[in-house]
């Protein structure tokens, strides 16, 4: 689905920081199937320091987003997992670049914030099963409905339900 989703784009048309998005599918590609640690890093430097640089956000910035759910939905690595939240985090939590204003685009910000909430289930699944305080610093950011992740949080404390055996409540 990620491979789907990136294709809908015209990423040489795309602005990054210092330039085009030329490289932006295969960094994003690199980042799904990465299985080590060092991969991950890698492939997430050369996104960070390009689609967001220091929250500042660019144009190719709010496409990166639903590609990154795109990934989360499919079977890939959990170290993969765990660098595409981190990536997803930066994004929603940036705003637009001064450049990126100049140029009409102040809502960059709003815009990743609005195509992650397309896919707050998602997410949702990631914070109740193993990458629980990614999810919450994400949904924070990005759900509306504040009862619903206090309630989430709560039901699964660190993602994962805790059983209580032999106890009479």
């Amino acid at each position: 689905m990620a491979r789907i989703e990136l294709g809908r784009h015209d990423w040489k048309s795309l602005r990054v920081m210092g330039g085009k998005a030329t490289r932006v599918p295969e960094s994003l590609l690199a980042l799904i199937s990465s299985e080590t640690e060092d991969d991950a890093w890698a492939a997430y430097w050369e996104l960070e320091n390009h689609v967001v640089v220091q929250g500042q956000l660019f144009e190719a910035s709010q496409h990166v987003v639903p590609v990154l759910l795109a990934a989360l939905v499919g079977e890939i690595p959990q170290i993969a997992r765990k660098f595409i939240l981190e990536l997803l985090l930066q994004l929603v939590s940036g705003e637009s670049d001064t450049e990126e204003i100049e140029r009409g685009n102040p809502d960059l910000g709003p815009i990743c914030r609005q195509n992650a909430r397309e896919g707050i289930w998602i997410i949702y699944r990631e914070l109740c099963s193993g990458h629980h305080d990614l999810s919450r610093d994400i949904l924070e950011l990005i759900d509306r409905d504040g009862g619903r992740l206090t309630y989430f949080t709560e039901a699964h404390p660190r993602g994962k339900r805790k059983k209580q055996r032999g106890r009479v409540s």
